[in-house]
């Protein structure tokens, strides 16, 4: 008998029971809610906050958002000014498919770029 048949039998003889994970759940709810960069704090001004109904904030970005067929789509609206050239930002789309890494973590693809986000507590 193998090793791993001991743990198993012991589990069994003790009552323990192994469940498996839950699967985190993919719909529009999953990413309502404040998200930052990966690599930033939930406390920088970049977080994108992601509203129930399709609304989209972030510090200088406004617009909406939707969940796709398995694609995240955000229509947003640059309000920063270039400090080189002094032009109004403008109307930009993003889209592409999300990796959900758990409940507090998804990745966004834009080729080439994977943007990586995490929840923000409430």
């Amino acid at each position: 008998m193998g090793w791993w048949c001991l743990v198993l039998v012991s589990l069994v003889m003790s009552g323990t029971s192994v469940a498996a994970q839950p699967s985190v759940v993919t719909g529009p709810g999953y990413f309502e809610g404040r998200w930052a960069f990966l690599d930033e704090d939930c406390k920088a001004s970049t977080n994108w906050t992601m509203i129930s109904g399709g609304n989209f904030v972030s510090e200088d970005l406004v617009g909406t958002w939707t969940w796709q067929e398995g694609e995240l789509v955000l229509s947003l609206n640059d309000l920063a000014v270039d400090e080189e050239t002094g032009e109004a930002g403008g109307r930009f789309r993003m889209d592409g498919p999300v990796n959900i890494v758990d409940q507090d973590r998804f990745d966004f693809t834009i080729a080439p770029d994977v943007y990586q986000m995490q929840r923000c507590p409430g």
